[in-house]
Order: C-alpha cells, then sequence, then structure tokens
C-alpha cells in the first residue's frame, strides 16, 4: 500500500513539475493593483497625478486601465486636463526569458479600448495604441525578433476588443534586457497642434507568458497521468474503507 501511494505521489508532483508557470508578474492583475509592472508618463517615468494609470475593477476581476487626453469639460482641449500626458503613457514590465535548451515562449494578453468620441464627429481625432517588445533602448520588435511591433499603431475609434497569442522565436532565449510595452498614445492635428480633448482607454488583462519546453521524448500526457493518479488514489481509499 506504501509502494501505490508513493507511485500516486510522484506522478501528481510530475504533473506539477510539468505545469508551464506564468513569468509575467502580475499579468492577471490578481491584487488589483500595480505590482510588478512599471508606469511612464511622457518618458518622464511614473509622475502622473492624474487619471493615467488607474485599476479597472469589476468585482475584483481587475485590470490595467490606461488612459489619456481626458480634458474638463470634455473634448475643450483649453479646459483643465484630467489626464497629465502630453504626448504617450506606458505600461510595462521585464520579461524573463531564461529557459531550457530549444525552448521557446508564448505570450498572450487581453485588449480592449474605448474612447470618448468617434468618427462620426468632424473634428475627432484619433488617439491610438501599440504593443511591442522593447529592447531597453526604445527600439520595438516583433515576436521575430525583427523591428516592428506585436500589435502595430492602432487607432481607437469608439471601442475596441481582441485577444492575442505570439509564439515568439527562439533568438529570444536566455536573452536578457527586453521589456513588454503596452503604450497609449495621444492622436494630434498636425495643422493647430491640438488634440480633439476627447479621451481614451486601454485596458490591458491576462497577460502570459510561458516557456514552450521542446519534447524529449514519448510521455504521457498530463491528463492521462492525472488520471493514472487519481484512480491510485481512489484504490488506496477503497482498501483504508474496507479495513
Amino acid at each position: 500500500m506504501k509502494y501505490l501511494r508513493s507511485i500516486a505521489v510522484f506522478i501528481l508532483t510530475l504533473i506539477s513539475l510539468n505545469a508551464n508557470a506564468n513569468l509575467i508578474q502580475n499579468g492577471t492583475f490578481d491584487t488589483c493593483d500595480y505590482t510588478g509592472w512599471q508606469k511612464d508618463t511622457d518618458g518622464a517615468g511614473d509622475v502622473s497625478l492624474g487619471n493615467d494609470f488607474e485599476i479597472f475593477d469589476n468585482g475584483r476581476v481587475c485590470s490595467a486601465a490606461i488612459s489619456v487626453d481626458y480634458f474638463d469639460p470634455d473634448g475643450d482641449p483649453f479646459g483643465f486636463p484630467v489626464s497629465e500626458a502630453f504626448f504617450a503613457n506606458t505600461l510595462f514590465q521585464g520579461l524573463d526569458f531564461t529557459g531550457s535548451v530549444e525552448s521557446t515562449f508564448e505570450l498572450t494578453f487581453d485588449l480592449h479600448a474605448a474612447s470618448q468620441s468617434d468618427s462620426n464627429n468632424p473634428l475627432f481625432i484619433a488617439d491610438y495604441f501599440l504593443v511591442g517588445l522593447n529592447d531597453g533602448l526604445g527600439n520595438y520588435y516583433d515576436e521575430t525578433g525583427s523591428l516592428g511591433f506585436l500589435v502595430a499603431p492602432t487607432d481607437i475609434d469608439a471601442f475596441y476588443s481582441n485577444t492575442f497569442t505570439f509564439n515568439l522565436d527562439s533568438s529570444f532565449l536566455n536573452q536578457t534586457g527586453w521589456f513588454l510595452d503596452f503604450q497609449l498614445n495621444i492622436g494630434w492635428d498636425d495643422i493647430s497642434g491640438l488634440s480633439d480633448a476627447y479621451g481614451s482607454t486601454l485596458y490591458v488583462s491576462n497577460v502570459s507568458m510561458v516557456e514552450v519546453k521542446a519534447p524529449v521524448s514519448e510521455v504521457p500526457e498530463p491528463s492521462t497521468l492525472a488520471i493514472f493518479a487519481l484512480g491510485l488514489v481512489g484504490l488506496l481509499n477503497r482498501r483504508n474503507s474496507i479495513k
């Protein structure tokens, strides 16, 4: 009986070791704050006292809420600025690409966005967002390791919602100095030099990066192992109950 119990414990331990851990700290914003993340306003660091970085709390299911271009009253660029950023707000976190040989990484996140106005307004100037892998020098790269973006600059026209999954190139393995950036930018009128003063908010949630290890041998699927382990536990319990 001790032998069977040892096998069951071993299998359950093996399952836990094969589970992919999220390498993003507080990627689901379970703490309902910005623990693990860094904030930047106009390249000056975490200086905003406005509504630039807030937490959207939907019954303790939280997400980051990054905002720009809010004024009081709405639509008046000469009114009181509720958002402090003149150019952009960026939420970012350093990435840990430490992994075993031939591993790759899978990155996922959810984005939602909303603006106070839309293109039906003749004075509308779209704010926009982008997502990229930052090399620490301000250069953005895509999932292949080439210059570019994970999500190219995208206008916010009323509402936006999408879920993204990227399989990052193996060249990122064991590199250091990389950051994941979510950036929200203000749209400007090239002639007047003013924005439309209608705010936009980018909501970021469910950020996850997991190591995808290269297969080394044919092993039972975790679900099969779990069923087998539970069967052993059930057998042990049944024997104990008979006694």
